[in-house]
């Protein structure tokens, strides 16, 4: 009986303990001050709890239909708005308008605290929900994750900033991530990538259970790729694996990709049991999923956040999203209803423009290269980086992609690249 109450004592005494050690870490942790490393990453990854998921999941449903323009939507923004608030997050409305449509996109960060970097990571979800129903998975589920990771994630300061957004307008058209985007890119916002949690709440097989899918198209592959090496990282904790698959353009990323940002939509692996209808409720949740899809996610922030970028390369003109007359913006384009034609931040030129990049990258620069569809164009080894676009074997009529591939002599390189719709009659041989 004694060696029992003493194994019993000796047992509370490390709860205590341990307890106690972790709530000293956390405090240190919230100083902002600490390299963020493995052992932070999975105590972080474990801070995840069903409890916390629920929360959310309770006061978002709360407000019923959140169809974009209602009072009920607007409500959710205001909670949404107050919730980044009481975790110390730098948090904002972004009003938006477009054709009958009005409402706010919620806008929380966690600035970078790297002097040399302007770099921003997304982690983003749409909280507006279809005509009839009240969103639970589409888009609930992409809310209380990105809410729950900001809540985790907002002891920290990163390399880089991290901005979590709550669009409305995406069951309407994704008008609110558009708007977005479209003020992003004149601002010259540094977007790096962009994470489009979209209906990632519900699995129903044992291999759905365990895949979370990654949408993306060129350039943004590096993303998905990236979120594959972090998945089998922490295979140990995580269970889950990265499914890549090609784009998908109706979701809340595709605005970002066509104005010139890299973006994957993510979301779960099995069919999404009562989507846009009054079916899709809290009982057709799978939390063990969310909590898995969570996860994994705020791994892939984190690792994203903290990882240096030792070289990027943006095309700088011509300019997205206007209509050109040789090098001259002459019109400013809108086709925000033709998302899925990829029309958004299309770019029409009359001619020949200049295209210009800037660098940015600590080591010397060996050489960049402009492509034409991938195919090497011009070789160009002296600042400032630039090209006056024609065809290389014919004229250029019609959607071309231009490329740029920026090489350091310490061997990083980068690529950007952008859609053209050209009507250039030049053009050169060899």
């Amino acid at each position: 009986m004694k060696l029992i109450t003493m194994i019993t004592i000796l047992l509370g005494f490390c709860i205590i303990f341990n307890t106690t050690t972790l709530s000293a870490y956390r405090s240190s942790v919230n100083q902002k001050n600490i390299d963020i490393n493995e052992f932070i990453i999975k105590d972080s990854i474990n801070q995840i709890n069903e409890s916390r998921l629920n929360y959310f999941y309770k006061n978002l449903l709360n407000f019923g239909v959140r169809y974009t323009g209602t009072p009920n939507c607007s409500k959710a923004g205001d909670w949404i708005y107050d919730e980044f608030e009481k975790m110390g997050l730098d948090v904002e409305f972004h009003e938006w308008n477009y054709d009958i449509y009005e409402s706010r996109n919620i806008v929380a960060t966690i600035p970078g605290n790297d002097q040399n970097s302007n770099a921003i990571y997304m982690l983003c979800a749409h909280y507006d929900t279809f005509l009839d129903s009240p969103g639970a998975n589409d888009d609930g589920s992409g809310i209380v994750a990105i809410m729950a990771i900001a809540e985790v994630l907002s002891i920290f300061s990163f390399n880089h900033t991290i901005r979590f957004i709550a669009f409305s307008g995406e069951e309407v058209g994704a008008y609110g991530s558009y708007k977005y985007a479209l003020e992003a890119y004149k601002r010259g916002d540094n977007i790096v990538g962009v994470l489009n949690l979209d209906i990632i709440g519900y699995a129903e097989t044992k291999e759905g259970g365990k895949i979370i899918r990654f949408f993306h198209e060129s350039p943004s592959d590096w993303i998905a790729i990236f979120a594959q090496e972090i998945s089998i990282k922490y295979y140990d904790i995580l269970d889950m694996s990265v499914e890549n698959l090609p784009n998908y353009p109706g979701a809340d990323n595709q605005a970002f990709v066509d104005y010139g940002y890299d973006g994957v939509w993510i979301a779960q692996h099995d069919p999404n049991l009562g989507g846009h209808s009054p079916d899709d409720t809290f009982e057709n949740i799978n939390i063990s999923y969310q909590m898995k899809t969570t996860k994994i996610m705020l791994a892939v922030l984190i690792e994203l956040a903290i990882k240096p970028i030792h070289i990027q390369v943006i095309i700088k003109s011509p300019l997205e999203g206007k209509g050109y007359i040789n090098n001259k913006p002459v019109i400013e384009l809108g086709f925000p209803d033709n998302f899925f034609q990829r029309l958004r931040g299309i770019t029409i030129v009359f001619g020949r423009p200049i295209a210009n990049v800037e660098i940015i990258c600590n080591d010397e620069i060996k050489y960049v290269i402009f492509s034409i569809n991938d195919a090497f164009t011009l070789w160009d080894s002296e600042p400032p980086y630039e090209w006056k676009i024609q065809g290389k074997y014919y004229p250029l009529f019609g959607r071309h992609k231009l490329k740029v591939f920026a090489y350091s002599e310490t061997g990083e390189y980068d690529t950007d690249e952008m859609e053209i719709i050209f009507f250039t009659t030049s053009y050169q041989y060899g």
